[in-house]
């Protein structure tokens, strides 16, 4: 551990400029005199974490963040319209001589608390949404640049960020690339280093694989990050990661005393839920911060008024229920909080033995929490049927009197806390494997009767296949006409001496030929060479010719001024819908060969005719006249193809019909045309 011994020439407090500061805040990443320290204890720890660069306790990494950041200008971040010319109204920061009450306090809580001088993008920014600015740490925390990264956290990045294409967080990232300084950034900004990739890989196990073994290990101590705090407090060393080593085995006290008086606390302890254990853990953590910073600042050479700090400060992100709990922590003398912390770390313990042990056994074991955040934290109890009561436990601890465990009546060795918790859990493991092994077997008799339910079906369906290949056999001269719907018709027979249906699936009239299949079939053949009607063609190929020559009016005005430019494309698109109407009443494969050319011709025409006309409206000089050519050119092919497309139609009803009865319009229309 550093006691804080990385400096800089000139070192100056973050918040009102004075020389030498003997403090440091974690997640703001400045340093800070006596004075503007005395505000940031009374915020909190979870608006500003301070800890003594003299006598605190850091690592290295640690210790090198907040110095790397101090000195590349972080405070910037925190005082950013104080510092842009263009803000109006902007406050003066405040001086070393002013008065810490109200100039200071006032400038901190309103810096710090209120975020009031940080950075805030206009609504209309794209990128100001958080989960963008997420995406942009991720990518930020790869490089070395820790003041981009602070920047994006300032203005709701998450830690935690899990990017849905790259399928990690930012921790992952920068475990890979090697970057301890940005890991231990994240870390104070709430990164999980337990968190999983896609793949359950960890941060420790990216940095383990690309050869970071030190920032591995360093990940790893943050997990235990509470456990190694609690254990240094009262026992003054931390367990040995690097070993295998993650909880300190708590040593039995001496004192039968203190052990009475905490068996009833100890009891209760063991029976809350995983939720409320974690949250009675983070408080215990808190307290401890809160001492011995408490500690270091009366060992401090200024005296300030009103500097100390009795007990947490209220969280309004918490209940109010467990703020009190928070603060009834201060309460308790040295031994008494020292006996907590055992306790804790004994069931710690506990858990983890629990949780490390068979999926069955850690099932049952598993306490889900319906408890709301305004509940009782530090007296709530689980049920019955989780954990062992205090009844069950009492009868192996009967308090004869002070100083003194009766032994049971009977010849047994005396019955232990652990013992009991033992026996009582193991009757309910095998009360549940009993009830998991009934359900068992009565899936597999359920498995057991849809499998024969399988084969049964399965043997009429291979009967019924038998069948109707048999009779398939039978007719061996058979036809099927193609509908228009893309089915096939009915099997039509050549030979009428099978007068019964083959099979189930196949009907009567399939099996024999009629004067009625015929008919029907010709019914199809027809519907699929069905035609428009001339009327329609006519009506339509006049909208054609009239949009046409609309564009050949446009395109006649040569000395039209500029902004007459702009009927071209509405032109060419009124054709394009003229073409698209005539074009839809016609069937989508049509028969004959010269049909299909002209459709074809006119719709590839049309397209060229928009690009064309586009074009001509943005050109000028020598490119007008080019494409003034082009669209001359496109449009008559657009003419002919609707000429060629009008006389084959006719040819062919007039094919169809009687001489006396032609159309004689849209011959005339193809005159016109």
């Amino acid at each position: 551990m550093s006691k804080g011994k990385l400096r800089n020439g000139t070192e100056i407090c973050g918040d009102c400029g004075a020389l030498e500061p003997g403090w440091a805040s974690i997640n703001r990443c400045i340093l800070l005199c006596d004075e503007c320290c005395s505000i940031h204890r009374s915020l909190g720890r979870h608006i500003s974490h301070v800890k003594s660069l003299k006598k605190g306790n850091w690592s290295l990494s640690n210790l090198l963040m907040v110095r790397t950041l101090n000195n590349s200008g972080a405070n910037s971040i925190w005082e950013h319209t104080l510092l842009d010319p263009s803000s109006k109204g902007s406050r003066r920061k405040p001086q070393p001589q002013d008065p810490l009450h109200t100039t200071k306090a006032d400038f901190i809580r309103a810096k710090h608390q209120s975020l009031s001088f940080v950075f805030r993008p206009s609504k209309d920014d794209v990128s100001s949404d958080d989960a963008d600015l997420s995406q942009q740490l991720h990518s930020s925390v790869r490089t070395n640049n820790l003041e981009t990264s602070l920047r994006l956290l300032s203005q709701g990045a998450d830690a935690n960020f899990f990017h849905p294409e790259k399928r990690t967080t930012p921790l992952h990232v920068a475990a890979q690339a090697g970057q301890a300084l940005q890991v231990e950034l994240l870390l104070v900004y709430g990164a999980n280093p337990n968190e999983e990739d896609q793949q359950g890989r960890t941060p420790a196990y990216f940095a383990r694989c690309a050869g970071h073994m030190d920032l591995a290990e360093r990940i790893i101590e943050c997990l235990y990050e509470v456990t190694d705090r609690l254990s240094f407090f009262v026992y003054g060393r931390k367990p040995e990661h690097r070993t295998g080593q993650h909880l300190i085995l708590p040593e039995k006290s001496n004192s039968i005393e203190i052990a009475e008086i905490s068996q009833e606390a100890k009891m209760k302890l063991q029976q809350l839920p995983n939720q409320l254990f974690e949250e009675l853990a983070t408080d215990v953590y808190d307290e401890v911060d809160r001492r011995e910073t408490e500690a270091a600042w009366s060992c401090g050479p200024v005296a300030i008024e009103n500097a100390s700090v009795p007990f947490l400060p209220v969280n309004p992100e918490l209940s109010a229920t467990r703020n009190q709990g928070r603060q009834k922590l201060a309460r308790f003398s040295s031994s008494e909080f020292a006996a907590l912390i055992i306790d804790i770390l004994s069931d710690a313990r506990r858990r983890q033995m629990f949780a490390s042990a068979s999926s069955q056994f850690a099932g049952n074991l598993k306490h889900q929490s319906e408890l709301s955040d305004d509940d009782p934290l530090y007296d709530s109890v689980a049920s019955d049927e989780d954990y062992v009561t205090a009844e069950q436990l009492a009868k192996c601890l009967k308090v004869v009197e002070p100083g003194k465990i009766a032994r049971p009546q009977s010849a047994d060795p005396p019955c232990s806390i652990q013992s009991t918790l033992d026996k009582t859990l193991e009757g309910n493991n095998l009360a549940v494997e009993q009830d998991l092994r009934q359900k068992l077997n009565s899936a597999n008799a359920c498995i057991e009767d849809l499998r024969m339910e399988l084969q049964r079906m399965q043997t009429m369906v291979h009967k019924l296949e038998t069948e109707n290949a048999e009779l398939r056999r039978m007719v061996p001269h058979s036809m099927s006409i193609p509908l228009p719907n893309g089915h096939e018709s009915e099997p039509v027979l050549q030979s009428s001496h099978i007068q019964r249906p083959s099979s189930m699936y196949e009907p009567r009239e399939g099996l024999r030929s009629s004067p009625w299949t015929n008919s029907k079939n010709q019914v199809f053949q027809s519907s699929v060479l069905t035609m428009p009607l001339p009327e329609e063609v006519m009506r339509r190929t006049d909208q054609v010719t009239k949009r046409i020559q609309e564009l050949w009016v446009s395109m006649q005005e040569q000395g039209a001024p500029v902004l007459n430019r702009d009927t071209f494309v509405p032109c060419a698109e009124r054709i394009r819908v003229a073409v698209a109407e005539l074009t839809a009443i016609f069937p989508k494969n049509p028969t004959d060969e010269a049909i299909r050319t002209a459709l074809r011709a006119l719709i590839t025409n049309t397209t060229r005719l928009q690009t064309d006309c586009a074009g001509l409206q943005s050109s000028m000089g020598t490119d007008r006249a080019l494409y003034l050519q082009q669209v001359r050119s496109t449009a008559y092919d657009i003419a002919k193809a609707t000429k060629q497309l009008v006389s084959t139609q006719i040819q062919q009803q007039l094919q169809a019909s009687s001489p006396a009865h032609s159309p004689q319009p849209p011959l005339a229309q193809q005159q016109s045309v």
